[in-house]
Parts: C-alpha cells; structure tokens; sequence
C-alpha cells in the first residue's frame, strides 16, 4: 500500500535521521506523536520481540500482552514480508534487550 505523501514522510524519516541521540529523538517524537501512538509503537516493538524470540505460540504472546490475536498476526505479517537484512538487524539489536 502506497502512502498519499511519501515525500513528507520522507521529510520525516531524515528529520529522524539527523537527530544524534536518542534524547533528541524522543523530543522529536513528543511532539510528533500522541501518547497513544508511541504506546502503539511500545506495544508493536513488545509483539516483533515476542515473535521473534520463537518462545511463544501466538496465541499465548496476546494472551500475555493483553492485546488482540489480529495484532499478533499484522506483526507476523509484517516480519515475513521485510527482506533478511533488515530482519537480521532488528534481530541483532533486539538481542540487547533480551532479559
């Protein structure tokens, strides 16, 4: 799916990309994103880990999150579609936080 302003996302993404740390990446985001958003964000980053830890059958990680089976499935979804280099980077950087 196309999105309607590519080039005011893209706009965003280097805004994003020119912020040299993580505090000024968040002050950036606070004003950017609702608190609703950014719990959307948490909550989708928590599913990507979960499924890719592999520790959790689907249904127990919505369970366990309190979220819907369709939010597990959509992270699913959008895991099988990135190409491996990505997928390798956000499995080497999730490996950080492993507990």
């Amino acid at each position: 799916m196309k999105m309607r302003n590519e080039e005011d996302w893209s706009m965003f993404l280097d805004l994003c990309l020119k912020s040299k740390n993580s505090v000024r990446l968040g002050e950036l985001f606070n004003l950017f994103l609702t608190i609703e958003e950014k719990e959307h964000l948490a909550s989708r980053m928590q599913i990507i880990k979960a499924l890719l830890d592999e520790k959790l059958p689907q249904r127990e990680i919505a369970e366990k999150m309190r979220v819907s089976i369709s939010q597990i499935t959509r992270g699913s979804n959008a895991l099988k579609i990135i190409n491996d280099g990505l997928l390798t980077f956000i499995a080497s950087h999730l490996r950080k936080y492993n507990k």
